[in-house]
C-alpha cells in the first residue's frame, strides 16, 4: 500500500479558526464510547496570537492517505502559548488540546425527569439541545421508561450510563471542519475507512519502505471471562411474577460456571430482562479475546473494521474491528535544529469482528443519599390526587422544569404504618402537603413516600407550643372551609386529661357483638333531632333519683307493661286526666286508708255490678249511682 509520490511534502495539514497555523506534532487517545483527546502543536510567526480565538473553534487535521484525505476534527478546548520553537526559530508554538463537542456536555450538571421515553428519546433530547451532528444507527428495540431521572450529574454522564445500560456505544466519524457522533448496537453497523479494507502485517525481518503501510507489531490476548449472567428485579404490580432473567454462553475457558448476579436489574418485563442480561454477558465476555497492535496506517480508526493478513498465525488473519487508537504523528520541523522528522505511528487494540463489543458500564450511577422533601401535586382545582393504589404525584424542590401538576413525577407509592390484603391503615396525602420521600436503593427511578411534615403554609391544627400537650388527628372536608373537619383530639394535660371526638356531618358505629360504655361520673346526651333506640330487651338500672322532663306532648305504645314500686308512689296532674282501658277491670286492693276528694261532681259508671266494702259496711249497687 504506497503513499503516491504526487503527496504534498507536508502531509498533515491543520485547518484552524486563525488562518496561517502550521502542524507540528500531535499525541492523542481515541477509542469507542469514550471521548477522544488530542494534544496538537501548532507553529505561528506571531507572539502575540489571542489564544480565546482558538477555544471553542474547529481544528482539522487534514491526513494525506493512498485515497481521499483522512480527517481528525475536533473543539479547542484549551489552548497554550508555549513559547519559541528554538533559540534561533522565528516560529512560536501554540498547544491546542482538541476534543469532541460531546464533552461540551461534561461542563454542565442538572436534575431532570423523563417520563415515558426510551433511551434513544432521551438521548436524542439531551443531544439535540447543543446543535451537534449525531447520528443512531440503531437496529435493536428498546423498552419505554415510565420514569428516569438525571440526578446531580452531566449531560455526559447522564447519556453515558444510559447507553451503557442499554448496549449502546459510540464512535466518531470524522469530516472537514466537523465530526459526527454515532451511535450503534451492532457489529453490522461498521465498515472500513476507504482504502484500508486489508492491512498486511510485515514482521520485524521485513524490509520495507517510508511508502508501505502496514502493521509492525502484532500481539493476541485471551482471558478468563464470566460465562454466565443473572438478574431480577421486583415489579409491586405483579408482586408474584418471577422477573428472573439469565443469559449463559459458553466461553471456552476453564474454570467455567462462572456467574454474576445482579440485583435491580432495571426491568419491570421479564422480556427486557432477558434483553438486558444478553448485553451484560456480551460486555463481559467482549474482553475474552483481545488483539494489540502498532502500525503506520493511517486509516485505523476507532469503528471502523479491517483485515488483516500475512501474519504468519493463520487464525490472525481475519477480520478485526478497532476499539481504540493512539496516535503519534509529526511532520519535519520548520526550523534546521526542530528535532522532529516526519513521522506517523498508531498503538492499537482490536477485537475480532465476530464478537460484539458492548462498552463497559463505568460510569456511576447516581444514587440519593437519605430521604428529602416534595410537594404532592395533581391537576388543578382538585385537593386529592392518587390512583388505585393510593399512590400520588409530587415535585421535588430540585425540578427546576416540572409544572407542579399531575405531569411533574411518576405515580408515588405512599408508606403506610400498616398495609395488608383489603384492610390497613389509609392516609392519603393532599396536594401542596409536603411529604418525606426516599428512594429504593438510593435510586433517583424509585421515590417511595414515607412520611409527613408540617411547613409554614401548612401549620399543625392546634397552636404550639401552648397547645403541647395535645396529640391526636384532624381532617379537613374537601372543599370545605379550615373549620370543616372530623378530628379525635387526646389532651395529656395533668388533671384536665380529655378526649374530643368529633364529626363534621355522620358518625357511625358498628358494632358486631357487645358494646359497653362505663362512666366514672357524670354522662350528658344532647340531642338537636330525633333520638331513637331499638333493642331486643332494654334494662335501665338507676340507683338513686330519675328526673325526666319532657316539655312536649308524649305518647307511649307498649304491649304488656308491669310497674312495681317498693315505697311510695306520687303523681301530680295539673289539668285532666282520661283513663280509657279496653279489656279486664283491675281491682285494687289498698291495705289501711284511702281518701278520694272530689271538688264538684264526681260520677261513678258501672256497667251492671258494683260492690264497695269498707270494713264491716258493705254496699251493693246495681244501676247508676250519681
Amino acid at each position: 500500500m504506497d503513499i503516491p509520490s504526487l503527496l504534498q511534502t507536508r502531509p498533515i495539514i491543520a485547518h484552524t479558526a486563525i488562518p496561517g497555523l502550521k502542524f507540528r506534532q500531535m499525541t492523542g487517545h481515541e477509542g469507542l464510547s469514550q471521548l477522544f483527546e488530542f494534544e496538537v502543536e501548532l507553529l505561528a510567526d506571531n507572539f502575540n496570537l489571542d489564544l480565546r480565538a482558538l477555544l471553542g473553534k474547529p481544528l482539522t487535521l487534514e491526513l494525506a492517505t493512498t485515497s481521499s484525505p483522512r480527517y481528525l476534527s475536533g473543539q479547542v478546548t484549551r489552548c497554550v502559548m508555549v513559547g519559541r520553537e528554538n533559540s534561533v526559530s522565528r516560529h512560536y508554538i501554540y498547544r491546542a488540546t482538541v476534543r469532541p463537542w460531546l464533552w461540551y456536555l461534561t461542563q454542565t450538571s442538572d436534575n431532570k425527569i423523563f417520563q415515558q421515553k426510551t433511551v434513544p428519546d432521551i438521548i436524542k433530547e439531551v443531544l439535540g439541545e447543543y446543535g451537534y451532528p449525531f447520528e443512531l444507527k440503531l437496529t435493536g428495540s428498546y423498552r419505554s421508561w415510565e420514569y428516569c431521572v438525571q440526578y446531580q450529574e452531566t449531560d455526559f454522564a447522564f447519556v453515558s450510563r444510559l447507553m451503557e445500560h442499554e448496549g449502546i456505544y459510540y464512535y466518531f466519524k470524522h469530516e472537514r471542519d466537523q465530526h459526527t457522533l454515532v451511535m450503534t448496537d451492532d457489529i453490522a453497523s461498521h465498515a472500513p475507512v476507504p482504502g484500508y479494507e486489508t492491512i498486511p502485517y510485515f514482521g520485524p525481518d521485513r524490509v520495507t519502505t517510508p511508502k508501505e503501510e502496514y502493521v509492525s507489531m502484532w500481539e493476541v490476548a485471551a482471558q478468563v471471562t464470566p460465562d454466565g449472567y443473572a438478574t431480577v428485579d421486583y415489579d409491586f404490580t405483579k408482586p408474584g411474577a418471577s422477573l428472573d432473567a439469565m443469559s449463559r454462553r459458553k466461553g471456552g475457558s476453564e474454570p467455567g460456571n462462572l456467574e454474576v448476579f445482579e440485583w435491580q436489574g432495571g426491568f419491570q418485563e421479564a422480556q427486557h430482562g432477558e434483553q438486558y442480561a444478553r448485553i451484560r454477558l456480551e460486555e463481559l465476555q467482549s474482553t475474552q479475546e483481545q488483539s494489540m497492535g502498532l502500525s503506520n496506517a493511517r486509516g485505523l480508526a476507532p469503528g471502523a473494521l479491517f483485515t488483516l493478513r500475512n501474519h504468519p498465525r493463520k487464525a490472525e488473519n481475519r477480520e478485526y474491528l478497532v476499539v481504540s487508537v493512539n496516535y503519534r504523528m509529526s511532520v519535519g520541523g520548520y526550523s534546521t535544529d526542530s528535532g522532529l522528522e516526519e513521522f506517523y505511528e498508531a498503538s492499537f487494540s482490536a477485537l475480532p469482528s465476530n464478537v460484539q463489543y458492548r462498552a463497559p458500564r463505568v460510569t456511576p450511577i447516581p444514587r440519593t443519599h437519605g430521604p428529602q422533601t416534595a410537594r404532592v401535586v395533581g391537576p388543578a382545582g382538585k385537593e386529592i390526587w392518587t390512583d388505585k393504589y393510593g399512590r400520588i404525584k409530587v415535585q421535588f424542590h430540585w425540578d427546576r422544569y416540572g409544572q407542579r401538576n399531575e405531569s411533574s413525577s411518576c405515580w408515588v407509592r405512599v408508606s403506610s404504618p400498616w398495609a395488608g390484603g383489603g384492610f390497613g391503615g389509609l392516609q392519603l396525602p393532599r396536594i401542596n402537603d409536603e411529604v418525606v420521600v426516599d428512594f429504593i436503593g438510593g435510586c433517583p427511578d424509585r421515590p417511595i413516600v414515607l412520611g409527613r411534615v408540617y411547613n409554614a403554609n401548612n401549620m399543625p391544627p392546634v397552636e404550639l407550643p401552648a397547645c403541647a400537650t395535645q396529640s391526636g388527628f384532624r381532617s379537613q372536608s374537601v372543599y370545605g372551609d379550615p373549620t370543616m373537619c372530623n378530628m379525635m383530639i387526646f389532651d395529656d394535660t395533668l388533671g384536665a386529661e380529655l378526649v374530643h371526638q368529633r364529626a363534621q356531618k355522620d358518625m357511625c358505629h358498628e358494632v358486631n357483638n357487645n358494646h359497653s360504655h362505663v362512666v366514672g361520673c357524670d354522662y350528658s346526651l344532647e340531642v338537636g333531632g330525633n333520638y331513637s333506640i331499638k333493642a331486643k330487651t332494654l334494662t335501665v338500672e338507676i340507683a338513686d333519683e330519675t328526673n325526666v322532663t319532657l316539655n312536649g306532648p308524649t305518647t307511649v305504645n307498649r304491649k304488656d307493661y308491669s310497674a312495681e314500686t317498693v315505697g311510695q308512689v306520687m303523681e301530680n296532674t295539673t289539668g285532666n286526666v282520661i283513663t280509657s282501658t279496653t279489656g279486664t277491670v283491675t281491682t285494687s286492693r289498698i291495705g289501711a286508708q284511702a281518701n278520694t276528694e272530689i271538688g264538684a261532681v264526681g260520677h261513678y259508671l258501672v256497667g251492671a255490678f258494683g260492690s264497695v266494702q269498707i270494713g264491716d259496711f258493705k254496699k251493693t249497687i246495681f244501676g247508676n249511682v250519681g
